[in-house]
Formats: structure tokens, C-alpha cells, sequence
């Protein structure tokens, strides 16, 4: 029987990856997939975890209690990562699993881990809501980053999010485009690491005096924009920022040269999904992307919770 059970949403960042770090304000938007996780009481005193993703099996492992040692994993490496965050929890909350009654910990998450929809971010949210922890605070000391994707994994529509003298802001918006039917999210095929290039970012981006201040303004307004050209207009002049600031060339030159439309990255440059906007026949567009080698992609609605 289920003593407890939580449910947290997966994300996309729209606008102002990177100089969100800094402050910009971005637009964000939750997602219908997510993770849930679920324990109940156990009468061995260890911590069992089973994580599922869509085709089956993550990885399986036991916890001693009230220690955590790794006993038996199915993978050391995500085993050990697991702990550290279990650990990491404990420190804000010294109650966390302190004592020897067993559990038994399941994990559902509905995308696949290589996306980029936010594996970890939704784990830690419902850890924050098991051990009643403040959840940007465990994402902060386990993984680093704006918090966005906490703010997602809690929304329940598309939000702005903006760093104000360190502390998240998070308003709701209406982000329901009259154009959505044209907008594709396009897996690129790769898992880009948020971490390292958060440190790539702070270690050679250049930012120009009002480059914050812009992105912002374009987040503002694709908020509110009912046209599907404006909002080229406005995701071309965030990339060309973008690429200017991190001194790489727009996903768009690299991969997409060809296509008439809007080529816009999602977070950290070069993996996990892109914006696409698209004008010709759906099966035309989805026979290009296949030409490419890419096959995973999803509609606005598909995925997106508005």
C-alpha cells in the first residue's frame, strides 16, 4: 500500500538561457510529462529504489539505513549519484530516512532520461516535498542553476521566471499562441550537460551592457505576441545575443541552414530539443527532419501544458 505520492512536471525554457543566471527574465513552460515518485513502509530496514522510465527499467538499488550506503545497485554510477542527493536532503532536514523502518522507494519518469525534460529537477522537487525541504535550496546545493525548472516542476501553466537579487521570481502567464499549431519541439539527438556548460557559460561569456535588459524585453513579448512572424523576429534577435554572448554560432547556421523558419535552442546550446516553427505541410516538415536524422519530435500541445 502507497503511504505517500508525489508528481512533479517536466520543462522547456523558452528565452533567456544562460543570462538567466544573471538575471533575465525567461519564459518557461511546464510540461504534461513528468516523474512521479512513491514510497511505502518496508519491513527490511533498508531503502529499497526502483526507477522506471517509459520502456521499463532505470536502475534498482538498496540503501542501508540509516547510513545509506549503496548495498546492491544496478548502476553504480547513478546509485552514487542518488546518494549524494539523499545525503544532500539529510543536511536540510536531519529527520530525512534517520531512522532503520524500511522503505521502498519507486520513481516513474514519462520521457526519456536523454531528453532534457528535466529528470533531475523533477526528482528533486518531490525529495523537497517528501522531507518537507525547501526545493530550490536542494537544487541549488545538488545540481546549481536558476531554479527554473523547480519553478516548472510546480506550475501548472507557462511562467516567467527572473532571478531578483538572488531570489526567484515566478509569475504565470498566458502562453497560448494562436500559431501553436506550428511550433515543433525537435530532439537533436544528444544530451547536452546543464552543469558543465553553466560553467563553460561563466567562465568565457561575454555580456554586453544591455544584453540582459533585451532578452528580458523579448520575453515580455513573446508573452503576448499573436503573430507568428513578430515571433521569428523576436527568437532571431534572442539567438543572435545568445551567440554573441557564448561566441558560438546559432544552432540554425549549424544544423538548419535550410529551413525558412525559426531555429531556436532550448537551454544549454548544442543537445537536448529545439524550438522549430514550421509553415508547410506537417507530413513535409516531418519528412525534412527525417531527411536530417531526426525523428523524435513533438507538437506544442503534445507536450506542453497551457
Amino acid at each position: 500500500m502507497i503511504s505517500k505520492a508525489w508528481y512533479s512536471h517536466g520543462k522547456l525554457l523558452i528565452t533567456g538561457e544562460y543570462l538567466i543566471l544573471d538575471g533575465a527574465k525567461a519564459l518557461a513552460l511546464p510540461l504534461k510529462l513528468g516523474q512521479y515518485l512513491t514510497f511505502k513502509k518496508a519491513k527490511e530496514p533498508l531503502l529499497k529504489w526502483t526507477a522506471l522510465k517509459p520502456d521499463g527499467a532505470w536502475f534498482q538499488a538498496q540503501f542501508s539505513l540509516p547510513g545509506l550506503d549503496v548495498i546492491k545497485t544496478t548502476d553504480t554510477d547513478l546509485s552514487d549519484q542518488l546518494r549524494k542527493i539523499l545525503l544532500q536532503v539529510r543536511s536540510l532536514n536531519n529527520n530525512f530516512l534517520a531512522g532503520q523502518e524500511g522503505v521502498e522507494a519507486e520513481t516513474i519518469l514519462e520521457f526519456d532520461p536523454e531528453y532534457g525534460f528535466g529528470s533531475s529537477s523533477t526528482l528533486i522537487n518531490n525529495l523537497a516535498r517528501w522531507a518537507d525541504v525547501d526545493p530550490y535550496i536542494l537544487q541549488d546545493i545538488s545540481f546549481g542553476g536558476s531554479g527554473y525548472d523547480i519553478a516548472c516542476a510546480q506550475a501548472d501553466h507557462p511562467i516567467t521566471f527572473q532571478l531578483i537579487n538572488s531570489h526567484p521570481t515566478v509569475n504565470t502567464v498566458q502562453f497560448n499562441p494562436p500559431f501553436k499549431d506550428q511550433l515543433y519541439f525537435v530532439y537533436l539527438n544528444k544530451k547536452q550537460q546543464s552543469r558543465s556548460s553553466i560553467v563553460a557559460y561563466r567562465k568565457e561569456a561575454q555580456i554586453g551592457r544591455n544584453d540582459i535588459q533585451t532578452i528580458s524585453d523579448i520575453t515580455d513579448k513573446l508573452t503576448y505576441t499573436q503573430d507568428l512572424a513578430n515571433f521569428e523576429l523576436l527568437l532571431f534577435e534572442h539567438e543572435k545575443i545568445i551567440s554573441t554572448v557564448l561566441g558560438k554560432p546559432t544552432i540554425k547556421s549549424a544544423l538548419f541552414e535550410d529551413h525558412p523558419g525559426i531555429v531556436k535552442s532550448l537551454g544549454a546550446w548544442g543537445g537536448d530539443f529545439v524550438m522549430m516553427t514550421n509553415r508547410i505541410e506537417p507530413a513535409d516538415f516531418k519528412a525534412y527532419l527525417s531527411r536530417k536524422g531526426y525523428e523524435t519530435w513533438f507538437r506544442f500541445d503534445e507536450i506542453v501544458k497551457s
